[in-house]
């Protein structure tokens, strides 16, 4: 569908790409299609700005992301199954792994200044990070760019 019938494809699945690792880094496990909706100007799609972002601490290992990564219909919660996908969002593998590594430094850097800024408490802050915020399962596998 995007392919076919959205404004700048290439750029909309590269966007999606992002917002797929986002969601896992999150935690956000709850990514139905109506978080990925689309503007309709009479012509062509476009994708709304990203809603509906909610990280769900857990205490197990496996997770799945509700809608597919993979054409495959694989939906397991990896970094590593974002990078084996790459050319489905039309990325080179290398493309890939430098935006998980960005998303990845930019929540290592920024978390602290996001937590303050939304109040969590430091019990909080605690429940998310590991088990919502860059969950071990969703580092197995993965090996970055650099």
């Amino acid at each position: 569908m995007i392919r076919a019938r959205f404004q700048g494809p290439e750029r909309t699945l590269h966007e999606l790409f992002r917002r797929i690792v986002f969601n896992i880094l999150i935690g956000n496990r709850d990514d139905h299609p109506r978080n990925h909706a689309a503007f309709w100007d009479g012509t062509t799609l476009a994708l709304t700005p990203a809603y509906d972002l909610c990280p769900q601490p857990r205490d197990t290992g496996e997770a799945t992301q509700a809608m597919a990564i993979a054409r495959d219909g694989r939906r397991h919660s990896q970094l590593r199954v974002c990078v084996e996908e790459a050319a489905t969002y039309l990325l080179t593998d290398a493309e890939a792994r430098d935006e998980i590594d960005r998303q990845l430094a930019v929540i290592h850097e920024q978390w602290d200044d996001a937590a303050d800024a939304t109040g969590l408490t430091e019990a909080d802050r605690n429940l998310l990070w590991g088990r919502a915020i860059i969950h071990p399962y969703a580092l197995q596998g993965y090996t970055g760019a650099g």
